[in-house]
């Protein structure tokens, strides 16, 4: 994820705010110490990185507002829902059965079972 956050800082042009070098100057500090010292240096700091407290992230961020939930019938993917991770086991079932894909690939087969497990799978065995 470092390396992503650089590469985007990279590709989005224009100086990158001070605030963001020396937060990933620090992430970047266990993984290369050598060079997170020299960079640490050249942002214009006397005292060394590993005095520096780790970046810690905010909890209300790294909250997932969806996940990807499979479907699949007959033990092939049929589906992808984006579905909430809260979702209950009875509404991923019925929000499975109504997706379009779903219906086509069971073909008015009657369902033996379903099995459930909230939020990433959905496992439908026709009949």
């Amino acid at each position: 994820k470092v390396t992503e956050l650089n590469n985007h800082l990279t590709k989005a042009g224009g100086p990158v705010p001070r605030s963001v070098a020396e937060r990933l100057v620090l992430l970047v500090a266990p993984l290369a110490p050598h060079v997170a010292e020299e960079l640490w240096r050249k942002l214009g700091h006397t005292t060394s990185v590993v005095h520096e407290d780790f970046p810690v992230a905010d909890p209300a961020y790294v909250v997932d507002e969806t996940v990807t939930c499979v479907v699949q019938v007959k033990g092939k993917v049929k589906a992808r829902l984006e579905v909430s991770p809260s979702i209950s086991d009875g509404d991923l079932e019925k929000a499975a059965l109504a997706d379009e894909k779903v219906v086509a690939a069971l073909g008015g087969a009657g369902i033996r079972k379903v099995i459930v497990r909230a939020p990433k799978l959905v496992n439908i065995v026709p009949a």
